[in-house]
């Protein structure tokens, strides 16, 4: 970890609660409904936390933190035009405010202190530095993947590949930052965690009703029919029509 001040130590906790506000909503929400929810909310939760942390990671010289917050602003804001069109709505073309937010994000980080880029990776094993690669990549993997299902659906969805893969990076990016002693990031991972596990106990659960659910309709269905054919009224012998055999015509 780089020397940081108190002033980016609070921009990076700001991020993280930002990061933290959005699945705390969802996690509400999606008690209350008792299923995973992704609200409106989520995503603007996750521009500003994002565009907060890209500046902590520029200033701390981080590229693996950089760049998958990068990425994740695209989505993010991709998300918020899918949704706007969706409802309707006025939507700006997501490319501009990324490229605005980003290199404003950059820009602050970057020209806070004169460190390069290699200060922190210098510091880090390349064990950890290949361990925190690969999370940022489950990590952020998790956004494009829900971003293909968002795409096909023409509409913000939420698959259940999005929490493993959730659960996947994050762990291995909550094992990155004890190696780089940044206390940030391993605030934030360590909420991450219980709410991913959350979710993905909420999505069984719902599945699990909904497959109860149909067996109590399908047996429903079925003794409705058996009870409809006991309360039918059996033909009468008596009421059984006679054919009447014609005798045939000669002719004159």
């Amino acid at each position: 970890m780089t020397e940081t001040n108190p002033l980016w130590i609070g921009i990076g906790l700001t991020a993280q609660i930002a990061f933290s506000a959005r699945f705390l909503v969802q996690w509400l929400l999606s008690e209350r409904a008792r299923r995973s929810l992704m609200p409106i909310h989520f995503w603007y939760f996750s521009l500003a936390g994002s565009a907060l942390l890209l500046a902590y990671a520029a200033h701390q010289r981080d590229l693996i933190i950089a760049l998958g917050q990068m990425a994740g602003l695209a989505i993010y804001l991709r998300n918020l035009e899918l949704i706007q069109r969706h409802e309707g709505r006025r939507h700006l073309f997501f490319l501009w405010p990324w490229l605005g937010l980003s290199l404003i994000a950059l820009a602050s980080g970057w020209f806070s202190h004169a460190a390069p880029v290699t200060h922190a990776i210098s510091k880090v094993a390349m064990f950890w530095i290949v361990i925190g690669m690969v999370g940022q990549v489950l990590f952020t993997g998790r956004f494009v993947v829900q971003l293909y299902f968002s795409e096909r659906a023409q509409r913000s969805v939420n698959p259940i590949h999005f929490w493993y893969l959730s659960m996947s990076g994050s762990l291995l990016l909550l094992a990155y930052a004890i190696a780089q002693r940044d206390p940030v990031i391993i605030l934030g991972q360590s909420f991450g965690i219980v709410v991913y596990l959350r979710n993905l106990k909420l999505i069984q659960h719902h599945e699990r009703g909904d497959q109860h659910g149909e067996e109590e309709t399908l047996g429903e269905t079925l003794h409705a029919d058996e009870a409809e054919a006991e309360d039918a009224e059996p033909i009468s012998p008596e009421t059984e029509p006679v054919a009447v055999p014609t005798r045939p015509t000669q002719g004159l």
